[in-house]
């Protein structure tokens, strides 16, 4: 949002770029950061009373190439936020970061359902999911209305 006036926001999605390749030097970095702008961003919507978290997507455009570091890094990452009930999403993973991810099997562990060509992509893949776990819900709830006794 900052780097792009015009974007929208998207409740219910996080939409968070990194900038560099990932590795030994900053990949502890990362992980608070990134852990801390989920924190703000899951607070912020609390605050303002505004649909929770469900999804935290990672922007690896700009990462040209990661370690074995940066690779426990996102398996770290990924833990922590399933433990919250949200969802990891990579989008736009360049080729030489998709076969580390692929080789550490940490693409299974994500699933490659969750592993998007463009962040526009796996917007709309959230989005889609969002709204149609809602649909799911509300209507189970309204059948459990209806079949009170």
């Amino acid at each position: 949002m900052d780097q792009y006036q015009i974007a929208n926001s998207v409740p219910g999605i996080l939409i968070l770029q990194i900038d560099a390749p990932v590795f030994f030097a900053n990949a502890s970095y990362l992980r608070e950061r990134i852990s801390r702008w989920i924190y703000e961003e899951e607070d912020r919507l609390k605050s303002a009373g505004e649909a929770s978290l469900h999804y935290v997507i990672l922007d690896l455009s700009a990462v040209g190439s990661i370690d074995t570091s940066g690779i426990s890094m996102l398996e770290e990452l990924m833990k922590n936020v399933h433990r919250k009930g949200l969802q990891l999403v990579l989008a736009n993973p360049q080729s030489e970061v998709m076969k580390k991810l692929d080789k550490s099997k940490l693409i299974d562990k994500i699933g490659q359902g969750w592993i998007f060509l463009t962040v526009g992509e796996a917007v709309s893949a959230c989005n889609f999911m969002l709204h149609t776990c809602k649909s799911i819900h509300v209507a189970v709830d309204q059948n459990a209305e209806e079949n009170k006794v």
